[in-house]
């Protein structure tokens, strides 16, 4: 196999593993209605299951980061992926809110070496002027997961009952596995230029990593409001049956997809016509910052199309912007510490995220879904300011082959 061959072969098993996450880790979200019922739920006890995948999901996701640039994206994601796989199936045995929060924990244990493992591997395997669009492309295949799962999910649910949708993806998983070991090398020319590890002190001490860092703690939270509270509201709020979703659960996901896709070949064309590749990154998530607000209607007006208008306009901006961020981990530092700093970005992330399922639990409650809307609109402007005013464009070494 040469190495173009061996390059988009792992492109494309990037994009099924991120599919077969997305799959994962919407499968709960899609079945909250009918599990709050059969396992006796409250509001609060959904909160927490949601917070009990978030918690470790948040500690692995630095540990990953540091583990692939150790061991490689080969090694962690296919132990990734294994670990998963099998925590997503002993998910259909829960019996209550313990027992379902134990198991998304150790679903959030083993889900994080994804994208660490996937953005690594674009950054090493493509060169700058294709990099966002193979990010881009990773990013989609986790968004195409959550296209699909409301129709797989609700089907496998009406079919066979809740507890077998979670065992769908976790077979999936298991299947994907040894074609990865297969086919991925971790020996490239970019690993052969950069080996040199940087201590996670030196590391702190630069200011593009807490440009890149600090910006997620606003900014992800939104995209897991949308992920975990979407389909809950569409069917609760907005009084869309279980099959309703089998039908128009998928579509705003779709415009996620679209975001990805976009939000990389977007910025490469502005590489392309001669724009740095860190300025060409920024200036398309400065853009998403001024729309993002839009959000905030979700949750007012009174049209069901129009929600899901606003929304597809919000997650398809979310995926731009997560495209563009994690590119520029390779084009405002050395290849050597990707690993890690992805890492770090996805802790915050994800705390980001534990801090708002939280505020949700309570906010949901005494104020409704529309407060919770408005206040996920105000967070991805936060997050363009702290970017700007860390961020320092400079030059880095090339750290993928050109």
């Amino acid at each position: 196999m040469t190495t173009s061959q061996r390059r988009w072969s792992i492109l494309v098993l990037l994009v099924l593993a991120a599919a077969i996450n997305g799959i994962a880790r919407q499968t709960l979200s899609v079945l909250s209605p009918t599990m709050r019922i059969g396992l006796h739920l409250s509001e609060h006890d959904y909160a927490n299951v949601v917070a009990a995948f978030l918690i470790p999901y948040t500690i692995m996701y630095a540990v990953s980061g540091w583990m692939v640039d150790s061991w490689g994206p080969r090694l962690v994601l296919a132990a990734s992926f294994t670990w998963w796989s099998v925590a997503g199936m002993l998910t259909g045995l829960s019996r209550g809110a313990m027992s379902l929060g134990f198991y998304r924990a150790l679903l959030g244990i083993g889900e994080p070496g994804m994208f660490p493992c996937g953005i690594k591997a674009c950054a090493e395997w493509f060169p700058p002027r294709q990099r966002a669009s193979a990010t881009g492309a990773l990013s989609a295949g986790a968004a195409l997961g959550i296209v699909v799962a409301p129709s797989i999910v609700a089907l496998c649910a009406l079919s066979f009952g809740w507890r077998f949708a979670f065992v769908i993806p976790g077979m999936l998983g298991l299947i994907w596995v040894p074609l990865w070991i297969k086919i991925y090398r971790n020996k490239t020319p970019a690993d052969q230029r950069e080996r040199t590890k940087t201590s996670l002190r030196a590391l702190l001490k630069k200011r593009n990593v807490w440009a890149l860092v600090l910006p997620r703690l606003a900014s992800d939270p939104v995209w897991y409001f949308y992920l975990f509270w979407l389909p809950d509201y569409l069917q609760r709020a907005r009084h869309l049956s279980l099959h309703e979703m089998a039908v128009y659960g998928w579509v705003p996901f779709l415009f996620a997809n679209f975001g990805s896709i976009a939000g990389g070949a977007v910025s490469d064309w502005m590489v392309r016509r001669g724009v740095s590749p860190a300025r060409a990154r920024a200036r398309v998530m400065i853009t998403v910052g001024c729309i993002a607000p839009l959000g905030a209607f979700v949750g007012i007006v009174h049209s069901v199309v129009t929600v899901i208008v606003v929304t597809c306009l919000v997650v398809f901006l979310t995926q731009v912007w997560a495209t563009n961020i994690a590119t520029l981990t390779s084009e405002l530092l050395p290849l050597s510490e990707t690993g890690a700093v992805i890492g770090m970005m996805g802790t915050l992330g994800s705390l980001g995220g534990v801090l708002f399922a939280e505020v949700l639990g309570v906010l949901i409650v005494r104020s409704g879904y529309p407060a919770a809307f408005v206040v996920a609109a105000c967070l991805y402007p936060v997050a363009v300011v702290v970017f700007t005013s860390l961020v320092r464009f400079q030059p880095v070494p090339l750290s993928a082959p050109v």
